[in-house]
């Protein structure tokens, strides 16, 4: 009896160690698989992670210089096809290995197969622990992957959302996608389709093979808009049409770079290059983002600026920056056509110059010289010095100083207070200051090389500018046929063979390069010398009230620095 019972109990011990093993069992590989998912999820976001850094480091390196840092073509992408995250549509480009040695205080949690890319180029396709880019639409995948469970990802989004996953470049056949708005579905010829990113609004390409000159009938728009509305659509050969509105969107107005955030370099799509100031934008419009057709850049008080370019090419003798006589006399051969033996950038002792010493002023131009011949250019207001109040006297209150479109001119200036002025629209870190007298000759040296206007037109300037024998029709601005009386424009006006004065930018028409009114409107204050007259401070362009083909965009007046003023005499700046 005592013997059975043992037994039974031994018999459910057994069942019941049985049971609490598999139990034990059970939960040790919940807690096993679990402790894998967490691994397998960390190295998801370990990868998105440097997925984020590296556009975002990629992105600057590309604002700086004008391309991605890569170079070494990967093909092995199979695997990243079939898990459909590469997009017909805007992945179009070749496939590059990013060079991670290229970007600036980068630390990655993977890649670090890079370093054996760099020693064997030749077997890249070996590799796969890399990070790669797209270099049309420069979205970034990881090769190896990170797999969970049955999954495998490449990039920091799903296949769902190949097709509206924001990309640096958002570009269809060439045509910008415009922000806020993803791609939905179309070719340039068929109607390419955008959707906002709240799908409230549908837009389809309208393609334009030849030149308009009128704004379409079917379409809703702002009259004010017509000019840069014509320019876009010529630009880009097409603008956006709401699929069930009259609305449009058209590309380049207004449309700026990112902000550099430190000094670099440009490359327009000619593989033209320009030095580009930190805090500056590039302008995104056609015919104002190239070099050959008068690049545009923007500061952080929103002035605007254009690009000279002074090739090396043009130094003869000089064989350093700080060759300084030798760079002057190279740039004076250069532009020896617009020269004249009366002028010269010296000081003196006269009233011009009593606002610099002799120092000061050849200081000035030497880090002038130095800066042109180190980035090779240099750049000019787009427009004349405006101010947002007209000036009627010398006596006007002064005010900030910008360069903008529709400003009233600040004239009534005189040389020394012109200076003053132009030096405080510096940049930290610039110089801002009157042109020197081989500054202006160096712009129509430019001008005239880049086809901006002939050697002729700069020397007769009655077609283009704004001088007292010039009629021509305005659409926008304000005008002054009476001292300190403005006239908004709200139609058509056409100025009369007279003395009409304008504001900044008024019309195209008097503009060469993107650079608005060298010839007329007000003359320009310079740093120039001239030894035939007491009054010695040298202004150059003509006025509004002059004759074009006496006072054109390269011709030279004076007056006296510190005392002279006039509703025609106002500034431009030079950056360097």
């Amino acid at each position: 009896m005592i013997s059975s019972k043992i037994k039974n109990v031994r018999g459910i011990s057994l069942i019941s160690l049985v049971i609490a093993i598999t139990v034990l069992m059970i939960l040790s590989n919940v807690i096993i698989y679990n402790v894998k998912d967490d691994l397998k999820l960390g190295n998801l976001t370990e990868m998105q992670n440097d997925i984020v850094n590296l556009r975002d480091k990629v992105s600057s390196y590309y604002r700086q210089n004008g391309e991605i840092p890569a170079n070494i073509a990967y093909t092995n992408i199979n695997a990243i096809k079939e898990a459909g995250v590469i997009s017909e549509a805007v992945d179009t480009g070749n496939f590059l290995v990013i060079d991670l040695s290229a970007l600036e205080n980068l630390t990655l949690n993977k890649g670090k197969d890079f370093e054996k890319v760099k020693e064997n180029p030749d077997h890249v396709n070996e590799y796969t622990d890399l990070y790669i880019i797209n270099e049309t639409s420069h979205n970034v995948f990881y090769v190896a992957g990170v797999t969970i469970n049955q999954d495998t990802f490449y990039t920091d989004y799903t296949s769902e959302k190949v097709d509206t996953a924001t990309v640096n470049l958002k570009y269809i056949e060439n045509v910008e996608i415009p922000d806020g708005f993803y791609y939905v579905e179309g070719t340039k010829d068929t109607g390419i389709k955008i959707k906002s990113n709240d799908n409230t609004e549908e837009y389809q390409w309208i393609q334009e093979t030849k030149e308009i000159s009128e704004i379409p009938n079917d379409i809703e728009i702002n009259a004010n808009q017509k000019e840069d509305f014509i320019k876009s659509v010529n630009g880009y050969h097409g603008y956006y049409k709401g699929v069930n509105s009259s609305k449009v969107i058209f590309l380049g107005l207004e449309n700026w770079s990112p902000i550099y955030d430190k000094e670099g370099i440009y490359r327009d799509k000619n593989g033209d290059t320009a030095y580009i100031p930190q805090g500056f934008s590039v302008s995104e419009t056609p015919g104002e983002n190239t070099i050959d057709e008068g690049l545009v850049v923007r500061d952080e008080k929103q002035n605007e600026w254009v690009w000279i370019e002074v090739p090396k090419s043009i130094y003869q003798t000089a064989e350093s920056s700080e060759d300084y006589e030798k760079i002057e006399k190279d740039m004076q051969t250069y532009t020896s056509s617009y020269r004249n033996s009366e002028y010269t950038d010296t000081w003196n002792s006269k009233e011009q110059h009593g606002f610099a010493s002799a120092n000061e002023y050849q200081n000035w131009k030497n880090n002038m010289l130095k800066s042109v011949y180190e980035k090779e250019g240099f750049y000019i207001g787009r427009y004349e010095v405006g101010t947002t109040t007209a000036r009627a006297s010398s006596s006007a209150t002064e005010t900030t100083p910008i360069l903008q479109k529709d400003a009233y001119p600040y004239n009534f200036v005189t040389c020394k207070q012109a200076q003053t002025l132009a030096k405080s629209l510096a940049t930290e870190g610039k110089t801002s200051s009157l042109m020197f007298g081989i500054q202006w000759d160096l712009v129509m040296k430019y001008v005239e090389t880049k086809g901006g206007k002939t050697q002729d037109e700069l020397k007769d300037s009655t077609t283009w500018g704004n001088y007292s024998n010039a009629t021509f029709d305005i659409t926008r601005g304000e005008y002054s046929a009476t001292e300190g009386l403005w006239n908004q424009v709200n139609a058509k006006y056409t100025k009369p063979t007279e003395s009409v004065i304008l504001t900044t930018g008024t019309t195209n028409r008097n503009s060469a390069l993107n650079i608005f009114d060298l010839s007329g409107n007000v003359w320009e204050w310079t740093l120039e010398y001239t030894s035939g007259s007491n009054g010695s401070c040298v202004s150059i362009g003509g006025a509004y009230d002059n004759n074009g083909k006496e006072h054109s965009a390269s011709s030279r007046n004076y007056g006296y620095a510190v005392t002279f003023t006039h509703p025609g005499l106002g500034f431009r700046p030079a950056l360097y």
